[in-house]
């Protein structure tokens, strides 16, 4: 009995003695089973914010310009921008002989897309008390609105319109007043915005959106 436990005792000594040997002479020790990466939850996508009239109200622009075939020497114009360097005013002088016609530009642009919920717009300018020029025009804001797409022959044609700020007048008077308003209507999510007719769709969220104000000088001659 004691030679077996003495037997015993030796085995283990020079077990771990070969171990330590193994060790100290470079060998690594036998790997150990690597434990099981921690499981993590999935992480949501961060949905989009829904789009509100809000946006409609920030995001869409009705730019009022001089255009550019009544730039002449008598007839200049001054752009006033905001801080943030967007369009503000418009200041047009006009000198003596005075054009038959003073075109003023008015284009709709947009600073973002919308996707989910396309705008249809109805614009038309007015001078003064709300005396209507020209004719109204409509535009579809959808998955395009910062930037038109191109027509047929690859062009991209603004959503512009130009009137005669002359007209239905016999002759200039001192000053006037141009600008251009829109109803801007929010369509339902998902909407298809190529079935819209920009001239007759509507929906329940209606926006009101005003140019930036362009305002005309006529300097006239004094009578000596």
């Amino acid at each position: 009995m004691k030679a077996n436990t003495c037997c015993l005792l030796v085995f283990t000594m020079l077990a771990c003695a070969c171990s330590g040997q193994k060790e100290a002479d470079g060998e690594p020790p036998a790997p150990r089973p690597a434990a099981p990466a921690p499981t993590q939850a999935a992480t949501p996508l961060a949905e989009r914010p829904p789009i509100d009239p809000g946006d409609v109200d920030s995001g869409i622009m009705i730019l009022g310009t001089l255009a550019p075939e009544s730039v002449s020497a008598t007839t200049q114009a001054e752009y006033i921008e905001t801080a943030r360097e967007t369009l503000s005013m418009t200041i047009i002088t006009a000198r003596p002989p005075f054009p038959e016609k003073l075109l003023i530009q008015f284009e709709m642009t947009s600073s973002r897309d919308f996707v989910e919920r396309p705008v249809v717009a109805r614009a038309r300018a007015y001078r003064d008390n709300d005396t209507p020029l020209g004719e109204e025009h409509a535009y579809v804001m959808g998955r395009n609105a910062r930037r038109p797409e191109p027509d047929e022959s690859g062009m991209v044609i603004p959503r512009a319109f130009v009137v005669d700020a002359l007209e239905g007048l016999e002759a200039p008077p001192d000053t006037m007043l141009v600008y251009a308003r829109a109803d801007a209507w929010l369509m339902e999510t998902g909407t298809d915005e190529n079935a819209l007719d920009p001239r007759t769709a509507t929906s329940p969220e209606r926006v009101t959106l005003i140019s930036n104000p362009v305002r005309i000088n006529f300097e006239k001659e004094e009578t000596p």
